[in-house]
């Protein structure tokens, strides 16, 4: 189990209540916003058994995933009744169906008479659920509807040939699934998640583009990526220029429950000054490294040029591979800023964020206003067109934080209007492979007009995620991320050490994850 080691604490609750004071809207900042709830001090050790085990998986399978609630689906997968939606866990497989206008069920993905799995894949509109075995039929409630040659099975007492259910519970318009028959209501579970959505509810969003790919690690080391800050200025140092690093997050638990605000604005650990750039050419992508000051250039032909503070410098291509200079090696995340795929980015609530007009913020708000405050209110304009209800009461705090929760144990909701959602879980009953999920759930339009993603995009190449352009400039951050996966499980294996060590605070997620990992999981 992970052993935890008492030191002191450390928050950031003091700094983050002066910004929320300072709001543009103080007086609509939810209580939600306002709640501290640190983890107890740590830091803590987890074991690599956990991650790299066959038997650890094996556990999974037995006291997790058959009993724990997991998302399965969303309403916005089943347009219409009759359609179908299989969901895979280890070596199970479960099917969603939508039976009537706003009712849904789950069954166990397999046929009565000799077990073949009765979909294998999406389904629209059918009117019964039938085995492409031997042809024995349900209906969509469930019911036994045909057996070929009846008169074959005297004794077969219809009622009891019902498809069996397991558990279904609906949350934010996505449909969770417990194979547990005595689980805990899905309301208890999730606990007061809801009060973290006041300004804008999940009920009210739709799912605007789902990207799915596979990741050579263990599910919990991806995941374990996305539940920090921590890793923004090393991995992501283009991050940097919007005031961002791990010095700037606030962290919170609740139940079953995490959540993490990136604000870019509190009183957080430093990063090294290294002077003013050099002045910027037309058409040159640079950056630079916030921790050793080293340089990275593209002049768009794919190589990049890299300047140490000695002066020393050298070339690479778009994976970091040396080709000429007297450096010779070079930051990967850094390649792929500068010399790999751009894409433009998304906008907020799927609209280009470069229609606000930053000069009619500026007299909205005053000139004295803060450029937080005027993000805030180019944000506001992009909103006003799609949800005018809300737009104008919506705090800074819900428009400029990445404000990021974790549902124990595997789905990721993303605050007020950062579009983001994951779901990671292992690739069928491969412990040593997982699925990695990113959906964007935007605003519902006041007008009630919007066409929801209804179907997932499979990454061709699980590495590339700038295969999906609908990810807009996500894709790349994402390619940075999964950089990292494959070398961190190898190295889980390679350690001399048994346990990897996790922070007091920048990685109280992952902590309160391993807490109750190790409550459903380990004796």
């Amino acid at each position: 189990m992970a052993t935890a080691l008492k030191t002191g604490m450390r928050t950031l609750d003091e700094s983050f209540a002066k910004l929320l004071d300072s709001d543009t809207n103080a007086d609509q900042v939810t209580a939600a916003m306002r709640r501290d709830e640190p983890i107890h001090p740590g830091p803590t050790l987890v074991p690599t058994a956990r991650y790299i085990s066959r038997e650890y998986h094996e556990l999974e399978k037995e006291r997790l995933w058959s009993k724990v609630w997991q998302m399965a689906a969303h309403e916005d997968d089943f347009p219409n009744v009759g359609d179908v939606v299989p969901y895979d866990i280890v070596d199970k497989s479960y099917l969603v169906v939508r039976v009537a206008d706003d009712e849904y069920k789950a069954y166990y993905n397999a046929c009565l008479h000799r077990g073949r799995k009765l979909r294998e894949s999406r389904a629209k509109g059918l009117d019964e659920l039938r085995c492409a075995f031997h042809g024995w039929a349900w209906e969509l409630d469930g019911t036994l509807k045909q057996v070929p040659c009846a008169y074959d099975y005297t004794d077969l007492d219809r009622e009891a040939e019902s498809l069996p259910e397991v558990k279904l519970g609906r949350w934010g318009r996505y449909l969770f699934i417990n194979p547990d028959p005595d689980c805990e209501p899905l309301e208890d579970y999730v606990g007061d998640l809801s009060s973290q959505f006041e300004v804008f509810p999940y009920e009210r969003r739709y799912k605007s583009a789902h990207v799915a790919g596979v990741i050579k690690a263990n599910w919990k080391v991806v995941q374990e990526a996305f539940m920090e800050s921590y890793h923004v200025f090393m991995t992501h140092p283009q991050a940097l220029a919007h005031g961002a690093h791990d010095g700037d997050t606030k962290y919170d638990v609740f139940g079953n429950y995490s959540r993490a605000i990136l604000c870019g604005a509190l009183d957080g650990a430093g990063i090294p000054d290294w002077g003013p750039m050099p002045e910027q050419e037309a058409g040159l992508v640079r950056v630079r490294h916030p921790l050793t000051g080293t340089i990275y250039e593209s002049h768009g032909d794919g190589v990049v040029h890299v300047t140490t503070r000695d002066g020393k410098s050298g070339k690479f291509d778009s994976l970091a591979k040396w080709l000429e200079g007297d450096t010779i090696d070079a930051n990967p995340h850094m390649c792929i800023v500068v010399a790999g795929v751009q894409l433009p980015d998304a906008g907020v609530a799927g609209v280009e964020t470069e229609n606000a007009d930053p000069e009619a913020a500026m007299q909205r708000l005053g000139e004295n206003a803060s450029g937080r405050a005027v993000m805030s209110e180019m944000q506001r304009q992009v909103l006003r067109e799609v949800i005018p209800s809300v737009a104008d009461d919506i705090p800074d705090i819900e428009l400029t934080a990445a404000i990021y929760l974790t549902l124990f144990p595997n789905f990721h909701p993303w605050g007020s209007f950062n579009r983001i959602n994951y779901r990671f879980r292992p690739n069928g009953d491969n412990h040593e492979e997982c699925i990695m999920e990113c959906m964007y759930l935007s605003p519902i339009p006041d007008d009630g007009n919007y066409t929801p993603v209804s179907e997932i995009h499979w990454l061709e190449n699980n590495d590339d995620w700038t295969g999906a352009p609908e990810l807009g400039s996500l894709g790349g951050v994402f390619n940075q991320d999964v950089r990292n996966m494959a070398f961190v499980y190898d190295g889980m294996k390679a350690t001399a050490r048994e346990c990897t060590r996790l922070a007091d605070y920048n990685e109280t997620k992952i902590r309160h994850f391993h807490e109750l990992y190790g409550e459903w999981v380990d004796d």
